[in-house]
């Protein structure tokens, strides 16, 4: 049994040199199929692919759908996915081997960057066709997409040297010196004058005596002995500490605002009228002036004419914007928050 291995590349020169290096592996350049789009200069397949086309003046989106279904006897979701890549200057690459050597030839087309026909694949091209199908519906229904661009922070680490530490050792010397008594021996001979009558006894010790006497004396002797008073441990030791960044990031904001009778966007100063009467009628008598409501008025405003809550009832945003005014806002909530429930039903036409 044969199997048909696929992988796409995003030009037609890549897949134009891996189809070379199987080559040179020894498989036949029957067995190789790519196929690319006619404005490439390549023609919209290699070989094989012409057999494979009804006509020459078959569209490549259809010709790649009868690649596909040449390969499986049916339609290929897909196929019309990677239509618009090969439309693009993308090419597809089929290789007919045994099923033995289908897994070797998978793994040589990933090697070279090759990605899977499959539903994985298709995804970054299934994307963009949805996209384009967006753009396309709107333009024929007349509406206009405003993106809403918003950073985030992304935070990460880095190791950098901060100095350190060098132990190196040597062997130094120096003087020393120290006292030690010696003991010392002496012969000392001594003639003293006797006057005294000799006895026998003093003739028999005279004859044939000899007396010796050994002189002794200590000298210093030096030795030396070797301890270890000392030790120097290098080591390191890790601490964490948190460090607190700051940045600013950015992000568009997009305002609706709503546009009158006579065709003019109607601002804040068109409602400021009916602010200060709400205020008048609510907080005249807490002896507070109407500039400390007006940012809350002003941020009803700004709620009413979101995009974002433009199908939102109060109740279902009073949470979310108790939590933006917090942020943003001055005053506590439950002091203003008639205010800005105020400006929001006004605007909103209630």
């Amino acid at each position: 049994m044969a199997k048909t291995v696929v992988g796409f590349f995003e030009s037609i020169d890549e897949a134009q040199h891996v189809r070379q290096q199987l080559g040179n592996n020894g498989y036949a350049a029957q067995d190789i199929t790519v196929v690319a789009n006619d404005s490439n200069g390549y023609g919209n397949t290699a070989d094989a692919m012409h057999d494979r086309s009804a006509s020459e003046d078959v569209g490549i989106g259809e010709k790649i759908g009868n690649f596909f279904r040449s390969l499986t006897g049916g339609d290929s979701d897909e196929a019309g996915y990677y239509a618009e890549g090969v439309k693009k200057g993308g090419a597809l690459l089929a290789v007919t081997v045994p099923d033995e050597r289908a897994d070797q030839v998978a793994h040589v087309l990933d090697s070279y960057g090759a990605k899977d026909v499959d539903e994985q694949g298709a995804t970054a091209i299934r994307q963009e066709n949805t996209a384009r199908q967006q753009d396309t519906a709107r333009q024929e229904n007349n509406m206009t997409a405003i993106p809403v661009v918003e950073e985030e922070l992304k935070l990460g680490k880095r190791q950098v040297q901060r100095g350190g530490v060098r132990v190196y050792s040597h062997v130094t010397e120096r003087p020393v010196e120290a006292d030690v008594q010696l003991r010392e021996e002496h012969v000392r001979v001594e003639r003293r004058a006797v006057d005294r009558p000799a006895t026998e006894a003093d003739f028999n010790n005279a004859r044939n005596q000899t007396i010796e006497l050994t002189e002794t004396a200590e000298e210093a002797v030096i030795g030396k002995t070797s301890r270890v008073v000392e030790e120097v441990v290098v080591g390191k030791e890790v601490r964490e500490r948190s460090q607190k960044v700051k940045d600013t990031v950015r992000k568009t904001e997009v305002e609706v605002e709503q546009m009158g009778a006579s065709g003019t966007a109607r601002a804040f100063s068109d409602y400021e009228a009916d602010f200060r009467r709400d205020y008048q009628t609510n907080y005249g008598s807490s002896g507070a002036s109407y500039e400390r409501y007006a940012p809350a008025y002003q941020y009803g405003y700004k709620l009413a004419t979101d995009p974002r809550y433009a199908n939102h009832d109060w109740s279902t945003i009073e949470s979310q914007a108790k939590a933006d005014w917090s942020h943003q806002g001055t005053g506590a909530w439950e002091d203003l928050k008639h205010a800005v429930h105020s400006a929001w039903d006004r605007v909103r036409g209630r």
